[in-house]
Order: C-alpha cells, then sequence, then structure tokens
C-alpha cells in the first residue's frame, strides 16, 4: 500500500502501518473498554476492522518502545480533508500528551497536503472524548443519531486546518 501520510513526521513515539499481532492486541484490548464496549464491538470485529488497510482506509499503531500505546484509523479523501475515524489511547498511556501529538501529526500532514479540514466522529456518550477533540479546536458540527448503534448518537466533528482560532494549529 502506497502511505498518503509520512510516518516519519511523527517524532514522539514510532508510527507503524498495523499489522495482525498489533490488530488483534488493539482488537482485545478496545472491545472491554467504552465506547466500543458499550456500542457493542466485539474482540473480532475489531480484530476485522483493524486487519484493513488499503488506500482508502489506513490504520496505523503508535508504539512506545516495542510496546503498542495508540492505534488510529483514517480515510485520507472524505470531505476536503481526512476523516479520523477512529483514535484510541490505551489506558496506561492516557494523560501523556499522546493523542494530542497524534492529531496535531494528523493536522499537520492535512494541511501540508492541502486539504482544509480533518474531521473525527465521537459518540454523544463520550464526554471525555468530545470534551479532548474541543481541546484541540475541533467543532461539533452534527448529531448523527442511530449512526453505529440504534439507541446512540455520534457528533460529527471538524477542525478547520484554515483557521487560527485553535490551540492546535499555533504550533505550525
Amino acid at each position: 500500500m502506497n502511505e498518503l501520510f509520512d510516518l516519519s513526521r511523527f517524532h514522539r513515539q514510532t508510527m507503524v502501518p498495523m499489522n495482525p499481532q498489533l490488530a488483534t492486541l488493539f482488537g482485545d484490548s478496545l472491545a472491554l473498554i467504552d465506547p466500543w464496549f458499550r456500542l457493542g464491538y466485539s474482540s473480532a470485529s475489531l480484530h476485522r476492522y483493524f486487519s484493513i488497510n488499503t488506500a482508502e482506509r489506513q490504520t496505523l499503531a503508535v508504539l512506545a518502545g516495542e510496546t503498542p500505546a495508540a492505534c488510529l484509523t483514517v480515510r485520507p479523501d472524505w470531505l476536503r480533508g481526512p476523516l479520523l475515524e477512529l483514535l484510541a489511547v490505551l489506558p496506561q498511556f492516557q494523560g501523556k500528551s499522546l493523542g494530542k501529538e497524534i492529531i496535531l501529526w494528523l493536522a499537520e500532514e492535512t494541511k501540508r497536503q492541502g486539504q482544509a479540514n480533518l474531521w473525527t466522529i465521537s459518540s454523544e456518550f463520550n464526554a471525555s472524548a468530545r470534551a479532548f477533540y474541543r481541546l484541540q479546536g475541533f467543532e461539533e458540527v452534527g448529531e448523527l443519531p442511530g449512526l453505529i448503534s440504534p439507541n446512540e448518537t455520534e457528533v460529527l466533528l471538524r477542525l478547520r486546518l484554515g483557521c487560527r482560532n485553535s490551540p492546535i494549529l499555533d504550533t505550525f
């Protein structure tokens, strides 16, 4: 697969394409925690999800040394910018700015490619994720009831890369 994002520009840790061993580890880990647990994702369904790595959807893992720390899935060509379909930082690595650094890297890569937006989706019930994204400069732009689960609402968030009102963009 031709890499759309320059993984070597992610300096804090090592970022690599997802492989079967990492897909199993992340699938097993995420199936036990929200929002994936609440949304009913099984380990097997997450294994399958993480195992798909194409030009239309890149799934990446972030390693802290040799230890898996986070993963992300990006759909590069969405609405004038990529969709960060999934971002997960394993619990033992949360609160250490890793998620912020991933967003910063992805925003820089997106802007470098001349794109105007970075998008993501968060479950409405996931208040901590929504707060995290707002701190990175994302704006909530719409609700998507029943997108993933009939009884849950997802929230569409947008980071405008042409605006300077975002704390994360001040580092560009």
